[in-house]
């Protein structure tokens, strides 16, 4: 069978429109005020900068922030091809996690502790912004709870235990009715307590990360789809509308990037899913216990992961991840997923059996070939 956008291609001269995201039942979308916020005008004619950055998460947004403190007089043009938190940044979980970044099997006692302190870095500036620009995205430092569910799982979360406290994080593991005071849950029978680690909404971390650097004159162009970036010693960047040249490019398009042909050796798609609950009653909060509110993770490969909202909802994702055919862009939701999300919610928690799901969205995030992150040092 030939493919469809081959056929179209030839015919009309121009690849059809991907309309496959263009509604997303996003919970953090919708408590952030989305269908309120202004979204910036797309990038027109042609333009000069000293950096462009291509993507409007976290990692475009973060850089921005910081290439313009240190280079206070230096034109810096960030174009996102929808609008800033569009992606991966304002759909994930939910997580605030320090040791997200750590590859556990590095010898290297220097190495891990350069890692550690990198991830523990993005936390403090998320923190400064809140207490220096007012930075408003329900943040909740409430530390993380790893549960395991099996004997296996408990030697995995016991060496868990012991790296963590080489790397001097404040930890400790939780049986019996000391676990019973951090979660009520059958299905577990131990748990690790990290003090390092918060929750928080990342659609509004994402929009409110955009009007801080937009305040520190980074000029923010939504709605312009990069379509082309020619490298060179001034590197050229075409959108749909305009253009803008520039000696120095940060390429901050995550699971996107092999749209431009950037990481397509390093890094490919995957999609995962997520669902929001109706907010629970108090009994049913007294019924789960979890009154410290901490960030939920599982030792399982296929693991859940879940947070309480500000308004007393469950956020819960996981169960399956996706890859479609060919490095795909997928719909924004798969029913089949969040219908596993929920029954797994109920496993977690059978007193839960019957709550209704008000929000259940999806999407693609970059994860590398060989599942460890990298960071190049010359840039630190």
């Amino acid at each position: 069978m030939k493919n469809f956008t081959s056929i179209y291609s030839k015919r009309e001269g121009l690849k059809p429109p991907e309309l496959y995201e263009y509604f997303l039942d996003n919970f953090w979308f919708k408590a952030a005020g989305m269908e309120n916020e202004i979204i910036n005008e797309p990038l027109r004619g042609r333009h000069k900068a000293d950096v462009v950055i291509i993507g409007g998460g976290f990692t475009g947004l973060s850089s921005a922030y910081n290439i313009r403190r240190r280079f206070p007089h230096k034109k810096i043009i960030l174009l996102e091809g929808a609008c800033c938190g569009y992606g991966a940044s304002g759909r994930n979980g939910g997580f605030c996690v320090a040791t997200s970044l750590i590859d556990r099997d590095l010898e290297d006692p220097d190495a891990r502790k350069e890692n550690l302190n990198v991830s523990l870095h993005g936390i403090e500036q998320i923190k400064e912004c809140i207490d220096v620009h007012g930075l408003d995205c329900d943040f909740k430092e409430n530390g993380m709870l790893d549960v395991a569910m099996n004997d296996v799982q408990v030697k995995i979360m016991q060496e868990e235990c012991r790296v963590l406290r080489e790397w001097g994080l404040d930890v400790e593991t939780l049986y019996g009715k000391e676990l019973e005071k951090e979660i009520k849950s059958p299905r577990l029978v131990a748990g690790l307590k990290t003090k390092q680690g918060a929750i928080l909404n990342p659609a509004k971390l994402a929009r409110g990360m955009k009007k801080i650097v937009e305040d520190m004159g980074v000029e923010i162009r939504e709605r312009s789809v990069v379509t082309r970036v020619v490298p060179g010693k001034i590197h050229h960047v075409d959108t749909e509308l305009g253009e803008a040249k520039t000696p120095a490019i940060v390429i901050a398009t995550n699971a996107y990037s092999h749209r431009l042909g950037f990481f397509q050796n390093r890094l490919y798609p995957i999609y995962t899913y997520v669902i929001a609950t109706e907010p629970l009653t108090s009994a049913q909060w007294d019924a789960i216990g979890w009154q410290n509110r901490q960030g939920l993770s599982d030792y399982r490969t296929l693991f859940n992961y879940m947070i309480p909202s500000i308004d007393g909802r469950i956020i819960i994702g996981g169960s399956d991840v996706k890859y479609y055919h060919n490095d795909g862009i997928a719909p924004g939701n798969n029913k089949t997923v969040s219908r596993e999300i929920l029954k797994d919610l109920v496993r977690w928690f059978p007193c839960l059996e019957g709550i209704k799901v008000d929000h259940a969205w999806g999407g693609p995030t970059a994860t590398t070939l060989d599942q460890t992150p990298s960071i190049d040092k010359e840039t630190l």
